[in-house]
């Protein structure tokens, strides 16, 4: 069994870091399971060796807070940073608001540096790892889709660039590439519509199943986790992708851009009723 620290952001109930935290807990870990509101966290409470705490990834109070609590417990160091909190956001680019986009980038893209920045020394001190959450939709030109890829695109290639700086202290630095997995990504979305004015109501409720998170087969939460918290603990390093349709989409990636992938992203979206 492990003795092994690790801070998991994003761990609501029902979604993937919570599922995270139990995963890791029970491979022997000890956890800082954290979201914005402990109270969302009820699925983890009382558990052995998991420790809840407040954590907002946006403001740097709050990362300053987290990073003295860590301290206290582990006396400086942390074996894994798990920067697993996001935000969906599905919206034509013609009708994003540029105000919810920064938030989200904030949450995806701003909040994980701040985190790495932040809990590096600790890292450091372990000589660690930092997993920091991807998204075949970093690869993808999927409609209505542009905002949140481009996040996730931008975070995925911060990570890789984060691994070959950091390979000189010890560093492991892991990207995870999440494909279709069952989570609560997209809960906060309920009340989804498009503008009045927007050009594409007729696609509106295929957007709207996508900004909930629905759509396609997906692999368990439970299976995620677990090739996750293998991948840890192997200390890999790179990319690992986890979760259905990751394969299509790590060697698609490859091929030249062409009508026929076009229509393959294009396809469930609605695209076609506009």
């Amino acid at each position: 069994m492990s003795s092994k620290s690790v801070l998991i952001t994003g761990c609501s109930d029902g979604g993937i870091g919570a599922g995270l935290a139990l995963s890791f807990q029970k491979h022997g870990w000890k956890v800082f399971a954290t979201t914005r509101n402990i109270s969302k966290m009820a699925s983890l409470a009382n558990l052995p060796n998991v420790q809840l705490l407040a954590l907002d990834v946006t403001s740097s109070l709050s990362i300053e807070a987290a990073v003295e609590a860590v301290k206290q417990e582990t006396g400086g160091s942390l074996d894994c940073l798990c920067n697993n909190a996001g935000a969906l956001m599905m919206m034509p680019v013609l009708d994003t608001d540029e105000e919810e986009a920064r938030n989200m980038f904030n949450v995806n893209l701003w909040g994980p540096l701040a985190m790495i920045k932040a809990f590096s020394p600790l890292i450091m001190n372990a000589k660690g790892t930092i997993a920091n959450t991807g998204s075949i939709a970093g690869y993808l030109n999927v409609p209505f889709g542009g905002a949140y890829a481009a996040s996730k695109s931008a975070v995925m290639i911060l990570s890789e660039t984060l691994r070959l700086e950091m390979a000189s202290f010890g560093v492991k630095v892991l990207t995870v590439v999440t494909g279709v997995v069952n989570s609560n990504l997209g809960s906060e979305n309920t009340g989804f519509q498009l503008p009045s004015t927007s050009l594409y109501k007729g696609a509106e409720e295929a957007i709207r199943e996508r900004a909930l998170g629905g759509g396609g087969a997906k692999m368990s939460t439970e299976e995620y986790c677990e090739k996750y918290v293998k991948a840890v603990e192997r200390e890999s390093s790179g990319q690992v992708w986890i979760g259905n349709s990751t394969t299509a989409v790590k060697w698609g990636k490859y091929l030249p851009a062409s009508a026929i992938q076009d229509s393959l992203v294009s396809q469930g979206t609605g695209l076609d009723q506009v």
